[in-house]
């Protein structure tokens, strides 16, 4: 039996630790306190787990998904529609290592050892 993934808190922990580490000068790596946004005031559904800045980028977000059985809904899809219309850097990540991946592309961290 395969272990459980790690859910997308522990990955946004992770990667946002990642960036503490390894980010470049001039970056940042933001999350968006989102989470069950059903009608709270203020909070937005659909907007994604990481706000990333960098000086190439200069804005994009990552919308971090356990595993590629993990489900987008249609208010994450329309975001990132949003987000092409207007030239706005998105992702949609599985796991840790995918949005470390993007953050390397984007310039937000340089790339860790091999």
């Amino acid at each position: 039996m395969k272990p459980a993934a790690p859910g997308e808190t522990a990955i946004q922990r992770s990667v946002i630790q990642h960036w503490r580490l390894l980010g470049l000068p001039n970056t940042l790596v933001a999350a968006v306190p989102n989470a069950m946004a059903h009608g709270q005031p203020g909070l937005t559904r659909g907007l994604p787990d990481l706000l990333v800045l960098a000086p190439n980028l200069p804005a994009g977000f990552i919308e971090l998904k356990k595993d590629h059985d993990s489900v987008i809904s249609d208010d994450q899809r329309q975001f990132a529609l949003l987000c092409a219309r207007i030239c706005v850097r998105h992702a949609f990540a599985v796991g840790r290592d995918e949005p470390i991946a993007i953050l390397e592309q984007w310039g937000a961290v340089r790339r860790a050892a091999a």
